[in-house]
């Protein structure tokens, strides 16, 4: 059966991969890098887009981090520019809600937990109750922060004056979620809650997760 090729219009995005796989690029196909990068992989989906297409097949986040380019999101240009400005009192009324927010979202959710042992074999995948196992109420550990792009924007320089921001690796300003111990799942919405917080007021922002 002849495969079918998909029409170029129907591609807005080159992945191009780095760091051995391990840190995925998003440009444009109206950047350069984004016309002329090679062995890249062509999507219609934003970073965000995918990751939660692989997290509805896999039923987690991949671990990796996916971001778009500084040249694709702007440093000092149009998106920068275009981007909401906010008063110091404005933007520490704004985090104190999107904080509120996360709290609520990552207490509410029910981890699902797990139990901590000795496999009965060096190997194996099985736990063996007659040694000494833990009860984690919490589930799976880890960590997750909210990004703000692009990192020269107003709500992203009051977020670092405020000292609860720092610059995120690969551009944009990264808040760290503190809350909820070591619980991933809780973490997880705790930063998914946030980012909406932001992103209901014109904020580009979004939610990255890890596990431990």
């Amino acid at each position: 059966m002849e495969r079918v090729k998909r029409p170029d219009s129907d591609f807005k995005y080159r992945i191009v991969s780095g760091y051995g796989g391990y840190r995925l690029t998003w440009h444009t196909l109206e950047c350069a890098t984004g016309r002329n990068a090679h062995r890249s992989t062509r999507t219609a989906l934003t970073p965000d887009e995918r990751r939660e297409a692989i997290k509805e097949k896999r039923g987690y986040e991949p671990y990796y981090r996916d971001h778009l380019a500084r040249c694709c999101v702007g440093k000092k240009d149009h998106a920068a520019n275009n981007a909401p400005t906010f008063t110091a009192t404005q933007a520490r009324k704004l985090f104190s809600e999107a904080r509120e927010a996360g709290l609520r979202a990552g207490n509410w959710l029910k981890p699902n937990p797990m139990v901590v042992g000795s496999p009965t074999t060096l190997l194996g995948d099985d736990i063996d109750y007659s040694k000494e196992t833990y009860y984690v109420a919490d589930g799976v550990c880890g960590f997750a922060w909210v990004t703000i792009r692009p990192g020269n924007s107003s709500i992203a320089r009051h977020a670092k004056k405020l000292g609860i921001g720092r610059t995120a690796y690969g551009g944009g300003v990264m808040i760290w979620i503190g809350d909820h111990n070591q619980s991933l799942e809780r973490k997880t919405e705790h930063a998914r809650a946030y980012a909406e917080a932001l992103r209901n007021n014109g904020i580009n922002a979004s939610a990255e997760s890890r596990i431990d």
